[in-house]
């Protein structure tokens, strides 16, 4: 079983990295233009799948899948052709979508194939890996001011100590030349917050929401500030949408705290019975199942919005911030099991303190209420059943074959694709829902049957039946109490990351689809979303109908009114539980992306700063490199016939070449050089640094590397990596020796390949 595990590892394996679609082929091997060519995705070893996707590209429906799996062929014997190896694109509206897949002898080449419609031939691109990336920053120079030429005062009169060369290329369209300067008298965590900004092209570690919404206020209508108001707005909303998922997590928590206490006896202080006799009086029962039960419905709608939520956020989150989502959720897993063991622990002791005759006692209690739930439950499935059908008919017209003409930008290959998968995913969502119909159909035939049968017994036959059916539950109650306890010592180990982040977005995915179908025949399920209001009696529960748009804003209202006071948390309780967050370090973190400057690569800072290398404007420094080069002579002899090589020695010829520079930048980007020139000894006096053992040509690809954070060495000989790496040793770059030494990696991988050839 291992040695079969790390083989499908290794076959899966030759997928990881980014693909690029370049062609669509239709099956008689007609070659089309669809539009999608371009189109790049990323499949890596967690499971990810991630696209690219450009501007104006028609959206097909894979293009929303998260996760991937690859399904490897398997042979039977050496005669057995097997099932073709198969890449499933996973978590559309809980849908997999499937493509047959074939890879070349060299890895690089792949063709996707979709059932009846065309095939795509994908290729493997460099990607863009960012473990090897750094990103790009001036923060020092702002937190040390060395160097600084002017000085910026906030509100409180505590001053910042600036350099308008940077201020320059973060942002042009302000004068900071002009006394006073701009950003002169703001509020001081404003102030930092958009020199931050300017300085690192990020948000800073512990912004508060009132601050964000400040900076807003200040600069959001100043020139240049489009982008950091824009940061600010996003901070907002996820700060927001993470204050709204912890909510509803501790809400569910809340519930579950309540369903205990309920059951234990605490929810009712005022009660006459003390805590170990109130469970055995059977009217008392009947009303802890009842409130229980509507506790439980409470949580069951949090838990819907919270599904609803993600799946509507996430396409507004990043792929990092998602994932801090679903690590929060697993985290909570623990303290769920936790409280649910604590609820049958409680169910256990009561249990076992009830004697026959006190069960017999309940168990005739329960004879009438069971009656009048039975007739219930029944109408409102036979009901459901009834506006399934309904749902189903309207789904079964639509035609979702049809293209708008404003989608169709490709060629008729292109359309072919989208509408097969469109109508293939519809025939999915009808099968699912006729599927979900005919499992709500047996249950009504088995709900009827059993309320028919129910309803032909007896008075004391109905008693047995009930205590017979209550001694078993009893019975079974140790049974998942072990069974808690076994899953909750297992959990890290039985629940993974990888398996937990596809079950977390497949169950949200296949929560969000039913919703929306529930949406959008609203009016047909309108009487039973009512009734199930009615039922449930908590106002908590239909405020959560509203939010997920199953009422309307004025049902709620007079809904709202009905036990107001469940919806109270009771937050100093839950915390001594366990189901508060002081319970576990893990948080939700998903404004995490905004406080990271950017890749060099993506950084507009680094941009304006490698425009301004080479333009010798306002520079302050000098870099004097100083290239010793050997002048020996050659003499060729042509003395008996063949040709004789001679060398004649002279003085090595010195040349000095000055590249001027700005001390501020290579000081932040190269601690070397910011020691040198804060010494206080010759260098920082001469304002220049002498270099030796290097050429010209050479250093200056290396301060372009600290002023644009990115060096091109594609087109450098394996000599000139090797000089470049040296260079990076010598002034402790680690940045541009990692990148010299992978592309001197490849090309001697490349000029071996080529000697195999």
């Amino acid at each position: 079983m291992f040695l079969e595990k790390r083989r499908e590892m290794a076959e899966e394996s030759v997928f990881y990295g980014t693909w690029r679609i370049v062609e669509c082929v239709s099956l008689s091997g007609t070659v089309e233009t669809t539009g999608f060519e371009g189109t790049d995705f990323r499949l890596d070893e967690t499971g990810d799948v991630t696209w690219t996707v450009a501007d104006g590209v028609e959206s097909l429906p894979f293009f929303g899948c998260e996760t991937y799996e690859v399904c490897a062929a398997r042979k039977s014997s050496p005669l057995d052709l097997g099932h073709p190896t198969v890449l499933k694109f996973r978590t559309f509206s809980g849908h997999n979508i499937e493509f047959r897949v074939e890879i070349s002898d060299h890895d690089d080449l792949m063709l996707l194939t979709y059932d009846r419609c065309c095939m795509l031939q994908c290729q493997k691109v460099a990607s863009n890996d960012t473990k090897n990336e750094f990103t790009f920053s001036f923060l020092s120079a702002l937190d040390e001011g060395y160097f600084s030429d002017l000085v910026i005062r906030a509100d409180s009169g505590k001053e910042y100590r600036v350099h308008r060369t940077i201020l320059r290329l973060a942002n042009s369209q302000l004068d900071w030349n002009r006394f006073p300067s701009p950003l002169t008298g703001l509020p001081e965590d404003v102030l930092q917050l958009v020199l931050h900004y300017l300085y690192a092209e990020c948000l800073p570690n512990g912004l508060t929401e009132g601050v964000a919404k400040s900076c807003v206020m200040h600069v959001g209508k100043m020139p240049g500030f489009d982008r950091l108001t824009m940061l600010c707005e996003t901070f907002i909303v996820n700060t927001a949408l993470k204050e709204q998922i912890m909510c509803l997590v501790r809400d569910m928590h809340t519930c579950a705290d309540h369903i205990v206490d309920h059951f234990s006896g605490k929810r009712e202080p005022d009660s006459s019975l003390p805590p170990e006799l109130l469970m055995k009086d059977p009217a008392k029962l009947c009303d802890v199942v009842k409130q229980s039960l509507r506790e439980a419905a409470v949580a069951g709608a949090k838990l819907l919005i919270l599904c609803d939520l993600f799946s509507r956020k996430k396409g507004e989150l990043s792929r990092q911030e998602r994932h801090e989502i679903i690590k929060y959720a697993k985290c909570r897993l623990p303290i769920f099991m936790s409280q649910l063991h604590t609820f049958l622990e409680v169910c256990k002791q009561h249990c076992n303190s009830l004697s026959a005759h006190q069960r017999h006692e309940i168990a005739a209690y329960l004879v009438p209420e069971i009656d009048t739930t039975l007739d219930a439950v029944s109408q409102f499935v036979v009901e459901t059943k009834g506006a399934l059908e309904q749902v189903i008919s309207d789904v079964n017209k639509e035609n979702v074959s049809t293209i708008p003409e404003a989608s169709r930008k490709g060629g008729k290959l292109g359309e072919m694709l989208g509408k097969s998968l469109r109508n293939a995913l519809h025939m999915r969502e009808l099968m699912k829902l006729r599927s979900f119909h005919e499992r709500v159909t047996t249950l009504v035939m088995s709900l009827l049957q059993r309320k028919e049968n129910f309803s032909l017994m007896s008075h004391d036959q109905k008693v047995r039946s009930v205590a017979k059916n209550l001694e078993q539950l009893i019975d079974e109650v140790p049974m998942f109490l072990l069974r808690i306890e076994e899953l909750i010592s297992a959990l890290d180990e039985k629940v993974q990351w990888r398996e937990w982040k596809y079950l977390f977005k497949l169950g949200t995915s296949k929560v969000a689809w039913g919703l929306s179908k529930v949406v959008m025949h609203k009016s047909m399920l309108e009487s039973l979303t009512r009734r199930a209001c009615e039922m449930v009696h908590r106002g908590q529960f239909s405020q959560a109908m509203v939010a997920l748009g199953l009422l309307e804003p004025m049902q709620k209202q007079a809904e709202v009114a009905v036990n107001n006071q469940s919806s109270v948390i009771a937050g100093s309780k839950l915390a001594a539980r366990g189901g508060g967050d002081q319970a576990t370090h893990q948080q939700t973190n998903i404004v995490e992306s905004l406080m990271l400057p950017p890749l060099a690569r993506h950084s507009t800072l680094a941009q304006h700063t490698a425009q301004l290398f080479g333009r010798n404007y306002e520079t302050d420094m000098v870099f004097e490199v100083v290239c010793v080069q050997d002048m020996a002579d050659v003499v060729i002899d042509h003395t008996h016939g063949e040709p004789i090589a001679a060398k004649t020695e002279r003085e090595p010829e010195v040349s000095m070449t000055q590249i001027p520079a700005h001390r501020v930048i290579v000081a932040a980007r190269c601690d070397w050089f910011r020691r040198a020139l804060l010494s206080g000894m010759r260098e920082s006096i001469d304002k220049k640094i002498i270099v030796h053992d290097t050429n010209p040509e050479l250093f200056r690809l290396f301060l372009q590397y600290l002023y644009s954070g990115q060096v091109q060495t594609n087109d450098m000989s394996t000599e000139q990596l090797a000089d470049m790496m040296a260079i990076s040793d010598r002034y402790e770059v680690k940045q541009t020796r990692g990148s010299a030494s992978r592309h001197k990696g490849k090309a001697s991988s490349h000029t071996t390949n080529v000697c195999r050839k």
